[in-house]
Order: structure tokens, then sequence, then C-alpha cells
């Protein structure tokens, strides 16, 4: 076990979170992916059984490893050690590959949803379960806990004592009411407030430009001691403060050659409640890591009452067509530009286009398949994307776990599109296949179609869905009018783009209950299913 170290004396820092993860959706992931070792002690042998089992299931990647369909737990172990050997010791785990392991917990603990602290039992709270079974999703998950966050906790060393999201919150309202928002470089300098002043923030920015990183970094440098490098300071940093402040829902981001933050007054009466929230951490909680962890883990009912009173549709997208024109017109976006992006998200690089930066790249597929299809098939049909908006109609978070990605539709049918850019086999099985079905059942449109769209398509995920198929024609009986079929997305944008899709879905539908008629005629020949 590592030794007790003695903290340093704290000092006034800039806001910070652990940057190796950078999408906060990926968060979810990893809690369903540890979930099962929850009781179990953190002792080297079980850290390692679990970081294995994170490289294992691609949930995370890294080192150069790489994961063979062969590979186990076991077998990968000695590679794990190998490529973390180099760490140094952190958050009070050992070097190496327990320090990897803090890198995933580090946030995850700050927010309450885990208990991760070397030789203890790991702990997964009530508000993380509730994120992991879908009773809440995570913009949900990360609002109600962001309202819960201190900067000074068992996790922080800084004399900085006050919630900045609230702080932050507070300031966008008060641009708002004068139609101004936070540019970039401001929001940079929000982060080294002290204490939350909301005025003397406000007049900071009012009496300072902020013109780049490097005028932006001068100015913190002559204002404050002991900064890190200027890429830590005005980039590393304050891009997971934002990409966090994203996935609340709390802000809406725009790029107008240089980002811009504003209050998403989509969530304006929702924001307005949880500030009325009261809570915080008395000086025990602020200092001891287990009543911290005993103080966010909860999700309390006057908590889920509020969160619940914003779940009449106040941030999924109204007006899809003037929306969807707006930020088709204001990005010049057309059909062969938003191929291209299509194509790069589902790239190893992902999409470099800066305007779309900070939403995270699975959602950014959905959204630039969703522009897509209005493109193609807008004049004849509506077509509604479920995912979640800011108040200019950008992404915040996926669709809520019960209704489908986009749906596509007009008097004579309907059509559920289903995108994911995960390429994992296991993962794509259990996420991607049969849940597909159960959005589709209840529609009352004669004719529907569903189609799964991902980079690649396993061919065992393409058996579950294929049978998944039959099950929905036999047991629904929906013979001669559902149709489904899953695509790469090359193949998706070439039937969809030469108007072909609905009849391609509607062939391999059929041969598909041809070679399941055939096959099981000869699996039991004395039945004549003519």
């Amino acid at each position: 076990m590592s030794q007790i170290m003695t903290r340093m004396s704290p000092k006034y820092k800039q806001m910070a979170f652990e940057t190796a993860i950078r999408n906060p959706e990926r968060y979810k992931e990893i809690l369903s992916a540890v979930l099962q070792f929850e009781g179990k002690v953190l002792d080297d042998k079980t850290i390692l059984t679990i970081i294995s089992s994170l490289y294992l299931n691609k949930v995370v990647s890294g080192g150069g490893l790489v994961i063979n369909e062969n590979d186990t737990i076991d077998s990968i172990k000695n590679d794990v050690i190998r490529i973390n050997a180099t760490r140094k010791r952190d958050g009070g785990f050992p070097k190496g590959y327990p320090s990897r392991f803090w890198t995933y917990m580090r946030t995850l603990s700050e927010f309450g949803f885990v208990y991760a602290r070397y030789g203890k039992k790991f702990l997964i709270s009530d508000v993380a379960k509730k994120l992991i079974n879908g009773t809440i999703d995570e913009q949900e998950a990360f609002s109600i806990q962001a309202m819960k966050y201190n900067r000074q906790s068992p996790y922080r060393n800084v004399l900085n004592d006050f919630n900045y999201f609230r702080f932050i919150l507070k300031v966008l309202i008060e641009l708002n009411k004068k139609g101004k928002k936070l540019s970039y470089w401001q929001f940079v300098v929000s982060t080294f407030s002290k204490d939350g002043n909301v005025k003397e923030f406000l007049d900071l920015i009012e009496n300072n430009v902020f013109n780049d990183k490097i005028s932006t970094y001068e100015f913190l440098k002559n204002k404050y001691e002991n900064l890190a490098s200027m890429d830590t300071v005005v980039k590393d940093y304050p891009d997971v403060i934002l990409r966090l402040l994203r996935i609340t829902g709390f802000v809406s981001v725009e790029y107008r050659g240089i980002v811009m933050i504003g209050l998403n007054t989509n969530c304006e009466e929702y924001i307005n409640n949880l500030l009325k929230y009261e809570f915080a951490l008395n000086e025990k909680e602020k200092e001891e890591d287990f009543s911290h962890y005993e103080k966010l883990s909860n999700l309390s009912d006057e908590e889920f009452e509020i969160i619940k009173s914003n779940r009449e549709e106040s941030n999924v997208i109204k007006n899809y067509n003037e929306v969807i024109n707006q930020i088709i017109s204001s990005y010049e976006l057309d059909l062969k530009s938003i191929v291209e992006k299509i194509k790069e998200v589902c790239s190893s690089s992902g999409c470099s286009d800066n305007r779309f930066r900070y939403i995270p790249d699975p959602l950014k597929f959905e959204f630039f398949i969703a522009i897509f299809i209005h493109l193609v098939y807008g004049s004849e049909m509506i077509v509604k994307p479920n995912y979640k908006v800011d108040s200019n109609g950008m992404p915040i978070s996926h669709a809520p776990g019960n209704v489908g990605d986009i749906e596509v539709y007009n008097n004579d049918l309907y059509w559920l599109i289903e995108v994911t850019l995960i390429r994992n086999k296991a993962q794509q099985l259990n996420n991607e296949t049969i849940n597909l079905f159960r959005h589709i059942s209840d529609r009352e449109i004669d004719v529907k179609y569903l189609s799964l769209v991902a980079p690649t398509i396993h061919e065992d995920t393409e058996d579950i869905y294929n049978v998944a198929t039959i099950n929905q024609l036999v047991k629904k009986g929906y013979l001669n009018n559902f149709y489904s079929k899953p695509y790469k997305v090359d193949d998706f944008i070439h039937c969809s783009m030469d108007k072909s899709i609905f009849d391609n879905m509607e062939e391999h539908t059929i041969n598909l209950i041809k070679t399941f008629q055939e096959q099981l005629k000869k699996a039991l020949g004395f039945i004549d299913l003519e």
C-alpha cells in the first residue's frame, strides 16, 4: 500500500479537472464497465483487473496496446503494467497502472459518482447507478451533481472555496440580461476566480480586453502567481471545464471566429430552480473523502423533482426545419460538405472542424447524419432528431433512452434511424441491437422502416439484428409493413443519396424472410410453410 503523503499548504489555483478524459459522455460507459467491481477493495490486484478489463473491452485505450479478438483480462495484464510503468503516483495511488486508474476516477470522485480510494472498498453512488440504468441521463446527472460541487474538497488542495458552476451560471445570467455572452478568453479568466464574486468578475471583463491566448495569458501572469504553461492555462484546463458545462446543458456554445459562451435559455427555468436549491459542504465534508462521498452520492427526492420538471421537452428540438436550416446557413453546410464531415467523424482522427469542437464525436455523428437526412429528404418528410439541444439548436447530449435517435416520417411511413460510432463488437451487440426494436413498436403509421448506421457492422451484430427483425415481423404481426437493415455508413450514404434506401430495406427484409423460410424448411423438412 502507498504511504500517506503530507499535503502542501493550499493556494488559490485555477479551476481544473482531469484532462485525460475530454468527452464527459465517456463517463457513463466507464461507470457501466466498473459497476461489477463495486465492493472490491482497491488493492493492486483488483486495480489491475479493473484497468485490464477497461482496456480489453475498449472502454479506454492508449499506450499502443492492441487488443486481439482472443485476448482475455489475464493475457493483457503484463502489457497493461508495461505501458503504464512510467506514470507517477497520484491521488494516493501508487505509480504505474494504479495511477492510470485514478485518472479515470478523479472527476467521477469529485462529482460524487464513485468512492475510489487506494486500499478502500470501491463504491458506486446512488446517482451513478441511476445514470447507468437510465433513470436519469448524462445531462441530468452532471447538472445536478454540478450544483453540489465545491472547489475545496478532499481531491483539491486549494484555498478557493465556492461552487464554480453556480458562479459561472450567475455570470451568464447577468450577461444574458444585457444580450451579451462570454468570449472564450473571458471564460478562461473566469477559471481563476478566488471566491466566486460575480460583480468583481463582471467588472474585470468590462474593464479589460482579452483578444487572444497570448494577451490573456500575459494578463493572468501579471495578476496571479505560479501559473502553469500557456497551453495548460488557456487551453487544456478550460477545454475540459467547458465540455463539462456543455453536458450539463447550462450553456450554449457557438463559433464566431472565436468560441462564444452564453446561457442556454432553453433550460432557464431549470437553471433557476437549481440555483434556488441550497446545498453546501461542511468543513468535514471538504476534508474527509468518505464524508464527501456520502454527502454527494444520493439523488434526493427534491433533486429528482427538479430534474423531472425539466423533462417536458424544454431542451429537445422544436421547429426542427427552422432550426436546422439556420445551422446549415450559418455554418455554410451543403450535401457535399456534410458527407465529408460524416466520413471524417468516422475516421480514426475524427472531425477536425473547430466550429463543432465541443460536440463529442458520437453526438457529432448523430448531428451530421440528421443534417444529411434533412438535406436529402427534408422536402418530402419531417426529419426529427431526438438529441437534446441548446438554445442555438446545437446538440448537448444523446436522445433519452426511451426514444430513438432520428425519426423521419410523413403521412405514409415512419423511418427510425439509430446511429452509433461504437466499433467494439461486444458493445455494439449490447447497446445497438434488440433495444432498437422497442423504439418502433408503438408507432401507429402503417409502414415502418428501421436502420442501424455505424462505421462497421460486425457479423454477429447483423445476425442478432436479423433475428430481431424476424421476431418483430412474426411477434408483432408486421408482415409486409415492416422493413429494416443495418448499414455501414458508406452504404447508407449511397442508398440515401440516390433515394433507393426504402427499396433497399424492403429487398433486404424480403430476402431475409425467404432465407429464413428455406433454412427452417431444411431443418424441419416435414413442415410445409407454403
